[in-house]
């Protein structure tokens, strides 16, 4: 009886030590998103996984949300997309497309934390684009 008591409690533990482990690993994929976008046109290289969340605990939000109150007011507080501005051909309003504007941003402030001596994303297309 001890010895099924035993069994019990070790299966329980294990089952219990799983259900902690497969609850971390959907925490990991929180706040991944994949960019991409019908404003891209067509692509010839994979979208990017994008970690937003790491990124907002990083940057403030009106560094890549360079308009980020308007962004605010319009959705509820929620933001928006890229895309709802930027689109994929240049505009007289809007003259950066969608393209540039997030290579732009992510690629130059990858290598302005470089040259801050500050641990940086990567640079490569290879690295994002996977």
């Amino acid at each position: 009886m001890k010895r099924l008591h035993l069994i019990l409690a070790l299966l329980f533990v294990i089952a219990l030590a799983s259900s902690l482990a497969w609850s971390q690993e959907g925490k990991i994929k929180e706040g991944v998103m994949d960019l991409k976008s019908r404003e891209f046109g067509k692509r010839y290289l994979p979208p990017v996984s994008f970690d937003h969340l790491l990124h907002e605990n990083i940057v403030r939000c009106r560094v890549c949300h360079h308009d980020f109150y308007v962004f605010s007011n319009r959705n509820e507080g929620k933001g928006s997309k890229c895309s709802s501005c930027h689109r994929r051909k240049l505009d007289k309003d809007i003259p950066v497309p969608l393209l540039m504007a997030f290579h732009k941003k992510c690629i130059g402030c990858h290598e302005n934390y470089l040259r801050w001596g500050r641990r940086s994303g990567p640079l490569m297309c290879g690295a994002c684009h996977k």
